[in-house]
């Protein structure tokens, strides 16, 4: 089997599609992985939230013992 141009041409042709493919793969797995983090950063505001408002039910709920004492 002797190797011709037109066969390095297809071969070219298939790596290139074949890296073309794989670009745009990482390019969208870049994308979700930014949307992924926003998410994470979110989550981790909201539970900030949610920690800063059981800090204050439990202040105010010792408070309120207090005075019934």
């Amino acid at each position: 089997m002797s190797l011709t141009f037109d066969d390095l041409v297809e071969e070219k042709t298939l790596l290139q599609k074949d890296f073309t493919d794989l670009e745009k793969n990482v390019k969208k797995v870049e994308i979700e992985l930014l949307q992924m983090r926003a998410n994470l950063n979110a989550l981790n505001g909201a539970i900030q939230q949610v920690n800063k408002m059981m800090a204050r039910a439990r202040g105010n709920s010792t408070q309120a013992k207090a005075k019934k004492k």
